[in-house]
């Protein structure tokens, strides 16, 4: 035979505050992974790019490039292809004048870093896509 302070002991709440935080990644988990993290990557331009890092210039770009050609209806390897080049030449044109130093460094760095370059923004393409339902 139980005792009352055992029944209650038995019938108390235990976890709620895990309940209910199991209810809300249920509830709110469903929309964020519906939505899939597809938001908007930062718009990437020469004017909020810095000098001197020309691999992660050359990733913010292909990020912006893969989400403004989401919707566009060509094969995944030339918007690939396509991408990649506009960003080199744009990351490399802003380093500095022809025949800088500074130049000169980043294209070294961008060409040593082609092949990532290419497997990036085949990844981000890829995503883009599958956020315009493509």
């Amino acid at each position: 035979m139980r005792t009352k302070a055992q029944t209650e002991q038995m019938y108390k709440p235990r976890g709620t505050g895990i309940a209910w935080l199991a209810f809300c990644l249920l509830l709110f988990g469903a929309a964020a992974a519906q939505n899939g993290g597809c938001a908007p990557p930062t718009p990437w331009g020469e004017a909020n790019a810095r000098h001197g890092r020309p691999e992660a210039e050359v990733g913010a770009c292909l990020k912006a490039r893969a989400w403004e050609t989401r919707n566009l209806n060509v094969p995944i390897r030339s918007a690939v292809a396509g991408i990649v080049a506009q960003c080199e030449v744009r990351v490399v044109f802003f380093e500095g004048p022809a025949g800088s130093a500074s130049r000169t460094r980043a294209l070294q760095q961008v060409d040593a870093n082609d092949r990532e370059a290419l497997n990036q923004a085949l990844a981000d393409v890829t995503w883009s896509r599958r956020c315009a339902g493509q």
